[in-house]
């Protein structure tokens, strides 16, 4: 019996280094995949919570813009506009296009006509 157990030590020992290495690369597997899915859900978090920033400073913009220059025109109102939404997202770290910024800008205008 003891000559047996001996004479199969070595397939013994083959097959359990064989399945830690299996189970760990599987675990490496779950691990990488976790980590895909968590960074692309905190991605769209971060647009997300972005995106809710610049609609509220393209509000503040437009209040801004409509008080501080009353008598001004639409053209010169949305310029000063831009400029303040501008300077308050380089401010927060958040980086759009200006066709991105005017949208947030005018829909703001469109929500307060709605309003009216």
């Amino acid at each position: 019996m003891q000559l047996i157990i001996e004479q199969i030590q070595p397939y013994i020992t083959a097959i359990v280094i064989s399945l830690v290495g299996l189970v760990a690369t599987a675990i490496l597997g779950v691990i990488n995949t976790l980590k895909v899915t968590v960074k692309a859900y905190f991605e769209a978090k971060l647009s997300t919570e972005q995106r809710a920033l610049l609609h509220r400073i393209a509000g503040e913009a437009y209040a801004y813009a409509e008080t501080a220059f009353k008598n001004a025109g639409g053209e010169m109102k949305l310029s000063e506009a831009l400029a303040y939404a501008s300077i308050q997202l380089k401010r927060r770290g958040v980086t759009v296009t200006a066709i991105e910024l005017q949208a947030a800008i005018e829909k703001a205008w469109l929500e307060y006509l709605n309003k009216k």
